[in-house]
């Protein structure tokens, strides 16, 4: 049986994204493991928010990343009241996949839940899939949760392994 200390889950402010967070306080709680919720936004703005430190723009920049501040303690205070030791981290960063994985070995992580946008054809090709990024380039278990999936998904997390692509 796996057991997990650290665990991470991107999250984009969307719904969906948001589904992965229960199945991840699930394991957490099986396994008495860390959870991080860790959100990476691009904000062109920042690159420049010292430049523009008088003006609207840096505000701006400053309102956008304040908010993302009130999402994640939003959930985290709820995941914690649910018994989770639970805490939150936002990155600016241009690659959402390459700062995910980063953050993750950074960590020294072992499990990523997140979620799939299900992106096919060629909204995928065009936007390519963080999630595949991610995976392709960790050597840890991710547990993508994706949108046409029940919300039973990973009801019995016990044996969760690694796969591999071929």
């Amino acid at each position: 049986m796996a057991t997990y200390q650290k665990i991470v889950v991107p999250l984009d402010g969307s719904g969906w994204s948001e589904r992965a967070v229960t199945h991840a306080a699930k394991i957490a709680l099986e396994n008495d493991a860390e959870l991080i919720l860790l959100h990476v936004y691009h904000s062109p703005l920042a690159e420049y928010a010292d430049t523009l430190a008088l003006s609207n723009q840096a505000d701006m920049v400053n309102s956008e990343r304040d908010e993302m501040k009130r999402y994640l303690i939003a959930l985290r205070n709820d995941l914690r009241s649910q018994g989770v030791k639970v805490r939150g981290h936002i990155i600016n960063g241009r690659d959402p996949a390459h700062n995910i994985i980063n953050y993750v070995r950074g960590e020294g992580a072992d499990l990523v839940v997140m979620s799939s946008h299900g992106r096919t054809g060629l909204a995928k090709f065009l936007f390519g899939s963080v999630a595949s990024k991610v995976m392709k380039n960790l050597d840890i278990p991710v547990l993508l949760i994706h949108p046409d999936k029940p919300e039973e998904m990973a009801e019995d997390t016990s044996d969760l392994s690694m796969g591999e692509d071929i």
